[in-house]
């Protein structure tokens, strides 16, 4: 995609110690995971630089998109741009959600295993993955449903 806009989804490649052992985990039940992207955000604005809205370990913030390696993409076919921004400025500063990933491979163990899903409690604690699916779903186009847990590897698939 050449030019971004606003709604467009970035996947951000994936870095560090967190990454390497959760995205080894991933890949065992997903297969035609990459392990490339891992970190998710979306474009909230465009003046003269472009911001993007996302779940980072101190919470959901604003920020000047930098040269960090992305791909992106364009999920949402029409965006309601005063929607968009109502709804980051209502999520701007929530908790990240560190928990989510013990219920989220625990969820992938009972799926293998046993071949049912345990629900997923919804609150106002997000990671990358679940404050993008939330902003999906708020604009109409939602990536899964509600109560599954949010997974990269779903927006991937559906992509494509």
């Amino acid at each position: 995609m050449n030019e971004l806009l606003v709604g467009d989804i970035l996947v951000f490649k994936g870095h560090g110690v967190v990454f390497q052992l959760l995205s080894r985990f991933l890949k065992l039940f997903e297969r035609d995971y990459d392990r490339w992207g891992w970190h998710m955000a979306y474009v909230s604005h465009i003046d003269k630089d472009v911001f993007i809205a996302e779940s980072l370990g101190s919470g959901v913030q604003i920020n000047l998109l930098t040269d960090r390696e992305y791909q992106a993409y364009h999920w949402l076919d029409k965006v309601d741009e005063n929607k968009l921004t109502a709804f980051t400025a209502d999520h701007l500063d929530c908790n990240y959600d560190v928990a989510v990933y013990f219920w989220t491979m625990l969820q992938y163990l009972v799926l293998h295993f046993f071949n049912h899903s345990i629900p997923r409690l919804l609150d106002n604690r997000y990671t990358c993955w679940e404050f993008v699916f939330l902003m999906c779903r708020e604009m109409g186009k939602p990536v899964q449903a509600l109560h599954t847990y949010p997974m990269l590897t779903d927006f991937l698939k559906g992509i494509k």
